[in-house]
């Protein structure tokens, strides 16, 4: 897949192709705030990790830039998250959505992840840009549904694992993360209810430069019976 990497002074393309998706989950650096979302998912019937942050294994297929993705049914939703890759020595940042089959994931995390592409942005920055203000990033997503764009997730990345905790904690499982693309976790939905919807988007805004990642994407659920 090409990229765009934008920096303070070019922008050019580049070309990723991560083995797998390492999805981390439960990276809050709060860990009360953490147990209390881990109950707060049990409350929709998904049980709780057997190990915090855990990571998941996705098909590195399942990475895409398109502007629409196909899902089964109408329950399934999307995560702000942000997403590291390494390449020559540097690591890049760019946004995506953890699209995940919330019915799926009452059953199986595993298999409600697997079930959905991962939709990200198709501009990265370096991380040596980042790391001296990466805490005031701001992470935020939307949901569009019947009554338009609501707001959905709205945070600060100080909230969640900085990105070299989050490639050790990853890579203390599987070893080297340099062929894989890792993402974030995400952060609290606003109200606590999942949004279903049509259309998802996640922006991650460096205030400090002035810059912004978008990631966007409609939302088509195919039919669960024969036609």
């Amino acid at each position: 897949m090409h990229y765009t990497l934008e920096t303070k002074d070019e922008r050019r393309e580049v070309r990723l192709r991560p083995e797998l998706l390492l999805l981390a989950g439960y990276t809050g650096r709060d860990t009360a705030a953490v147990a209390a979302h881990i109950e707060e998912l049990a409350g929709h019937g998904i049980a709780p990790p057997q190990r915090v942050p855990s990571v998941f294994a996705v098909s590195g297929n399942r990475l895409t830039t398109a502007d629409r993705i196909e899902v089964i049914g109408d329950r399934t939703a999307g995560e702000a998250e942000f997403v590291l890759f390494e390449t020559d020595g540097a690591v890049l940042v760019g946004v995506a959505s953890d699209h995940t089959d919330r019915e799926l994931e009452a059953s199986s995390v595993v298999k409600a992840k697997q079930a959905c592409e991962k939709p990200v942005g198709a501009t990265l920055w370096p991380l040596s840009e980042l790391e001296g203000h990466w805490d005031e990033l701001l992470l935020r997503a939307q949901v569009r549904t019947d009554k338009g764009w609501q707001s959905y997730q709205d945070g600060v990345l100080a909230e969640m694992l900085a990105p070299r905790a989050l490639l050790a904690e990853v890579g203390g499982r599987v070893g080297d993360t340099a062929p894989h693309a890792v993402f974030s976790g995400t952060i609290p939905i606003i109200g606590g209810e999942f949004g279903y919807g049509d259309g998802f988007r996640v922006t991650l805004e460096d205030p400090v430069l002035g810059r912004a990642l978008h990631c966007a994407y409609g939302i088509r659920a195919l039919p669960e019976t024969s036609l």
